[in-house]
């Protein structure tokens, strides 16, 4: 088993010798005596049998060597500075991470600004932040949060965003040269590209037959829609730069232009969460709808 030849506080000691800019400093600033800080630092370099500081006149002046340990240093201080906060707050009852699953139909941007704001406040508490096609309530465990287009009839959501669909293709392919709105014997012709599993399973979005291509993901999607593989439904937040640059086409069909969905924050049970996932939800609510608005008893509205 590994032994360490230093402690961490003869680590401490040499950060706050550079830091105060020598030995008499330091030792007022710990409260120490000068002469047990000079043992400790010579004490440090002789068990490492390297240089770390030399004394220029009344000051101490790091070696190369040193610099490349001071930063080493510092970084340990922090992870046990971290190891020390995370016991006390488990202590307190503050949850060590969060889980928190995503619909891959939600905007991030709003969501990426309320974890910049929690994230300074977490107090080491990770967040586990899982990406999937289907986020359904019935997956929760008590804690998780989850932003998701299923909402239950008998279930209390946060309404977050409207994500609205779109029919594109490539620019080059066939379907962008169609004029006036496109019949669905025209359509069914040509491969759509979809997720699967399908986005939702209550509503028929297939309007060709069961023989596109899938992929699990809208990046995939997207890459083969790129190459005039075939036309798909996108969210209209992830196509924005191909639309204003002209590579994607938004198709006129004589069955409808759009899609909508409705994304909701949804958990398991909102009185028994711990203090961590409260401050998330609060950075949550106030970026979407601000920190009064009560979690509306919203309902679903899948298509239009």
């Amino acid at each position: 088993m590994f032994r360490p030849k230093s402690t961490f506080e003869q680590w401490r000691i040499f950060q706050a010798v550079v830091d105060c800019g020598g030995y008499a400093q330091a030792a007022e600033a710990l409260n120490k005596s000068q002469s047990s800080l000079n043992h400790a630092v010579a004490k440090l370099q002789q068990s490492l049998g390297v240089p770390l500081l030399e004394v220029r006149g009344r000051k101490a002046v790091l070696t190369p060597a040193g610099e490349i340990f001071l930063k080493r240093a510092r970084q340990l201080s922090q992870q046990v500075e971290e190891l020390e906060n995370l016991a006390n707050n488990l202590e307190r009852q503050w949850e060590p991470q969060i889980n928190l699953y995503v619909s891959a139909l939600q905007p991030r941007d709003r969501l990426y600004r309320a974890l910049a704001s929690f994230y300074p406040r977490s107090r080491g508490c990770r967040v586990n932040l899982h990406e999937r096609i289907h986020c359904h309530f019935n997956a929760l465990q008590p804690g998780d949060l989850m932003l998701s287009e299923h909402l239950p009839g008998d279930r209390t959501g946060l309404l977050l965003d409207e994500v609205c669909l779109l029919p594109l293709c490539a620019a080059s392919h066939p379907l962008a040269q169609e004029e006036g709105p496109i019949r669905s014997d025209v359509l069914i012709g040509y491969n759509q590209i979809s997720l699967h599993p399908p986005i939702h399973r209550s509503v028929d979005w297939n309007d060709a037959d069961d023989t596109g291509w899938k992929a699990t993901h809208y990046h995939e999607v997207l890459a083969m829609l790129r190459l005039g593989l075939g036309y798909a439904w996108l969210p209209r937040h992830l196509v924005e730069r191909e639309l204003a640059e002209g590579s994607l086409i938004q198709l006129d069909l004589e069955s409808g232009n759009e899609r909508h969905l409705y994304t909701y924050l949804l958990t398991l049970s909102p009185e028994s969460l711990g203090p961590a996932t409260e401050l998330l939800l609060r950075c949550l609510r106030n970026e979407y709808q601000g920190e009064s608005s009560p979690l509306p008893h919203a309902q679903p509205q899948h298509g239009k």
